[in-house]
């Protein structure tokens, strides 16, 4: 007998010995005695025969075999003993009769541990296979706070669905998306049919996303998966043909690198744009450019979309005869595809998508139309081929609450928050820190407008507060005084006493400015391809407050003093002190939060009374944008992403 095969899965194991030795790991297999020592302990379900993923395969249960074999399974047996005899042999007789008795294992936490059939595992990795059949033992650890932990029971949720333990992530909520992407619900059990048609996309997908090296990328096949899934969706995964796969795959690969990286947002604090052309635009000549304003309601119905519509009138203004805009509306995210499709076909060289329901269509737009430019007014949009961009509206709230602070003769003050998603928790608690600037018992009662049978003026009411902070603007078609900060005077009519002010415009120039300039590339100041985000604040005029001059002098001056700390950039509200709701301590008293803590912010301020809704709490027109970028624990992201660029480039750590 020859032992050819066994030679050569023997120089890869003694290889990977050697790998680990060098880097002070453990070479053999892991065993489950070591990884769970209460293993053994745990409940236990059986699973009966199921396909496991020898990827999954990671160790043995017992010591028995474990020196056998180096962690890769390959066997580190010289070839002249009994054991490479009887591999040799199995060798051959998986390669004429398959493997003709499933292996034994434990699963605990996904991950699979050999209980009989090490040989079996071994031959069958060394043969590239996907998977082998077992019969395989549960032992389900008990719930904890743990990431680990809550990625499982996520998964064991998803499998009492599907039966499907091929696909897992590395951060919380990916099965949620997974449901979303495949249009199932969880507790809806898959078909057959369905569930061989996502094993087979997986598969496919896998294959290929290996063969560009994706294994050397610190996320699991499952994350890619999702990111493929989210620009190109489920129905394209299981219909496109093998090689445009592979090209559907190399087109986004941008965005699957940057979703490993640790840091993957860089954030222009303060956005600049030379307006002096570089040496290639000289060159060329003079560039004219057209951009286009996608509003998912028009400004007359939306306050929001008023706002942007005063940015665009600016560019109109500013740029006149260098940039020619347009504004359209798409109601739904299909629509925006479409529109999107047609404005690359015209030539539109910029696109300010001013919805993050728009995101997805944007994504999808910019992968199949890399040269035209998209953006999307979101916070956190952590993707390469779309910028994202919002205004750091906290520093107005900040100044708007100091006011509300000093006029609420009783100590108490309303607020009327829109959508639970990302920037909303540092709005509300800006104001509640500026309140108590001025008032240390100012007490902030919240409640929500998109929560379902709101009626937050019965509960002013009640609590007889007077004094109220209300949406940025009203819809010009409403006429309503309420919003902004207002009193309610004695006869119950509203009268403003300030607002903020959203100056889309002056960040639409700065943006377009360095594309004229040819700066646009450059503007991150990163070339490793991460992800960036514009969140300008008062400092550059994008954020501003308009208050009543009939408020008291001394307040007028204080609410200068405020703006000038701002404007010099010398004051973070969120500064000293911070404890929340709960009792925690957010910031010490010689500490300030980071730009990443702010953003990710899903706790409020001890003076503020109410609480942040969840999803069934809300009306189901406000589900779409709160699934997309709501405050959860699933799809929070983790603010190590964040870098805080300023307008010297530097970064500053968390």
């Amino acid at each position: 007998m020859t032992f050819e095969n066994y030679d050569s899965a023997l120089k890869l194991g003694k290889r990977e010995m050697n790998l680990l030795k060098n880097r002070h790991e453990d070479p053999y297999l892991p065993v489950l005695d070591d990884v769970a020592p209460n293993a053994m302990a745990l409940p236990a379900r059986s699973l009966r025969l199921v396909s496991i993923p020898l990827n999954q395969i990671v160790g043995t249960a017992t010591h028995g075999r474990t020196t056998a074999f180096a962690a890769n399974f390959m066997p580190i047996i010289d070839s002249v003993s009994e054991f490479a005899a009887k591999w040799e042999r199995l060798y051959e007789s998986v390669i004429n009769e398959g493997v003709n008795s499933p292996i034994k294992a434990y699963e605990y936490m996904n991950k699979f541990y050999v209980i009989e059939g090490n040989k079996r595992v071994s031959v069958m990795k060394f043969l590239n296979a996907a998977a082998i059949e077992g019969e395989v033992i549960r032992l389900i650890p008990p719930r904890t706070d743990d990431a680990a932990n809550r990625i499982y029971y996520e998964f064991l949720s998803f499998y009492d669905d599907t039966e499907i333990n091929s696909i897992y992530f590395s951060k919380e909520g990916g099965f949620a998306q997974l449901y979303e992407y495949t249009g199932t619900v969880p507790g809806e059990k898959w078909s057959v049919s369905l569930r061989r048609d996502f094993r087979s996309a997986l598969v496919r997908f896998s294959n290929v996303y290996h063969a560009l090296n994706g294994s050397r990328l610190p996320i699991t096949d499952g994350d890619a998966f999702l990111i493929f899934l989210s620009i190109y969706g489920f129905a394209h995964a299981g219909e496109v043909t093998g090689e445009q796969l592979r090209r559907d795959v190399e087109k986004i690969w941008d965005e699957i690198r940057n979703s490993a990286q640790e840091e993957r947002v860089v954030m222009l604090m303060e956005p600049t744009a030379e307006d002096s052309p570089s040496l290639l635009t000289s060159l060329l000549g003079p560039k004219k450019l057209t951009a286009a304003f996608l509003y998912s309601r028009m400004p007359a119905e939306s306050g929001w979309t008023y706002w942007h519509e005063m940015g665009r009138a600016h560019v109109d203004a500013m740029l006149e005869g260098r940039v020619d805009t347009v504004a359209l509306e798409a109601r739904t995210g299909e629509a925006a595809e479409q529109v999107l499709k047609e404005l690359a076909e015209a030539g539109t060289d910029v696109v300010f998508t001013t919805s993050p329901l728009f995101l997805n269509a944007a994504i999808k737009a910019s992968v199949a139309h890399p040269e035209m430019k998209i953006l999307n007014c979101s916070l956190l949009a952590s993707f390469h081929h779309v910028r994202s961009y919002y205004l750091r509206i906290y520093e107005a709230k900040f100044i708007i609450g100091a006011i509300a602070g000093s006029m609420a003769d009783n100590n108490r003050i309303g607020y009327i928050a829109d959508y639970p998603i990302y920037g909303t928790p540092a709005g509300i608690n800006a104001f509640a820190l500026g309140a108590r600037l001025v008032n240390p018992r100012a007490q902030v009662f919240l409640d929500w407008s998109s929560r379902r049978d709101h009626d937050a003026y019965e509960t002013f009411r009640q609590n007889d507060i007077n004094i109220i902070c209300n949406r940025d603007i009203s819809a010009p078609a409403r006429a309503s005084r309420e919003f902004g900060l207002y009193r309610v005077e004695s006869d119950g009519s509203p009268r403003n006493l300030a607002m903020p002010v959203w100056n889309w415009g002056s960040l639409y120039e700065t943006i377009l400015r360095s594309l004229l300039s040819g700066s646009w590339k450059e503007a991150s100041g990163s070339s490793d391809g991460m992800a960036m985000a514009y969140w300008p604040g008062i400092s550059t005029g994008a954020i501003d407050v308009f208050y009543s001059q009939r408020l008291p002098y001394g307040t007028q001056q204080l609410i200068e003093m405020i703006r000038g700390l701002f404007q010099s950039g010398s004051f973070n509200p969120f500064s000293g002190k911070i404890v929340s709701q709960d009792g925690s301590v957010h910031s010490e008293s010689d500490e300030q939060l980071s730009p990443a803590r702010i953003v990710t912010m899903d706790w409020l301020c001890d003076n503020v009374i109410g609480a942040i809704p969840d999803l069934d709490q809300l009306r189901p027109e406000a589900h779409p944008l709160v699934r997309l970028q709501g405050i959860n624990d699933s799809a929070r992201p983790d603010p190590r992403a964040i870098a805080w660029t300023g307008a010297d480039s530097e970064r500053f750590p968390d």
